[in-house]
């Protein structure tokens, strides 16, 4: 990095790509702050007779709001500690050039495509939460007309209004399942070759290990249903991702990026392709460099064998 201008090192090492990320995760806190989207508060009409009829709640929003078994700060610790953590440790068993510099840009482009995507559909969706009586402080003491809107909670409200989508599914799925993508890759596992393909014991572990921080996600994400905060629907959106991913992966390669879920867009705007021997949990710029300066070079660093 000697004898570089500032501009040289700042584009060498991707400050300003990370500034974008940076300033689009703050532009989320002016969503956040933007109206939100009010639904007419549905009802149920039971009609007594030809010129009676009562309402009731709607029972699908008249569950109790549970106590949270994921609060956000331990989620936020999750998300964030669990990616570093596995990094630092694959980096320091076997060091590979640019992978902390890109793998935190893809954590920082994971969070901000995830935070854009699920903050903006919140407040247009407007989606009730099932236990948004509950969060409102519903008045029960007045007989509702249907209409009237009976939340004496206003705070409440507005918390109830943010079902869909889940904001703690998309943000495990945008870290852990990430962080299963960084596994792969590392590991070698999926890749076609002559080594990849030798399977045996510690292949299978290395493959049900790297798949662990995405059943964490999945419990994440269950919870917000058990808590009560969220209707299955609301993370559903999010776990269809999964499937998207293993259309992606097969094709970052060629720099095509398909799919919605934040971590699968990320890692392949940044990584190989997990079914490429030479490719697999490298860095593209990496390869770039290795390629154009010593191919013998990173033909052997390749087909070194599995990390």
């Amino acid at each position: 990095m000697a004898g570089m201008t500032l501009q040289e090192k700042l584009v060498a090492f991707r400050v300003w790509e990370l500034i974008t990320s940076i300033v689009v995760i703050g532009g989320v806190f002016a969503i956040t702050s933007s109206t939100l989207y009010l639904r007419p508060i549905p009802h149920v009409a039971i009609q007594l007779n030809a010129t009676n009829t009562i309402y009731a709640r709607d029972p699908s929003l008249d569950l109790t709001e549970g106590v949270e078994q994921v609060p956000l700060s331990v989620a936020i610790a999750i998300y964030y500690a669990t990616p570093l953590l596995v990094h630092a440790a694959f980096q320091w068993h076997r060091f590979v050039m640019n992978d902390t510099r890109d793998f935190m840009l893809t954590l920082a482009m994971s969070t901000a495509v995830c935070q854009l995507l699920t903050h903006f559909g919140k407040v247009t969706a407007g989606r009730f939460r099932p236990s948004f009586y509950d969060m409102c402080d519903w008045d029960t003491s007045i007989v509702w007309d249907g209409v009237a809107n009976l939340c004496r909670n206003p705070k409440g409200e507005a918390e109830g209004r943010k079902s869909f989508p889940s904001g703690h599914a998309s943000g495990a799925f945008s870290t852990l399942f990430l962080v299963t993508l960084y596994l792969l890759g590392r590991s070698k596992l999926l890749a076609g070759s002559a080594l990849a393909t030798q399977r045996g014991f510690l292949a299978s572990v290395n493959f049900f290990l790297a798949l662990v921080p995405t059943v964490v996600a999945m419990w994440i994400s269950i919870t917000r249903s058990q808590d009560n905060w969220h209707h299955y629907s609301d993370i559903l959106v999010y776990l269809l991702g999964c499937y998207v991913s293993l259309t992606c992966v097969t094709r970052c390669q060629a720099g095509s990026v398909i799919g919605i879920l934040a971590s699968i867009l990320a890692y392949c705007f940044n990584y190989g392709s997990l079914f490429d021997y030479k490719s697999a949990g490298m860095p593209l710029e990496t390869l770039r460099d290795l390629k154009e300066v010593d191919v013998p070079a990173f033909n052997d660093l390749q087909d070194s064998g599995l990390p």
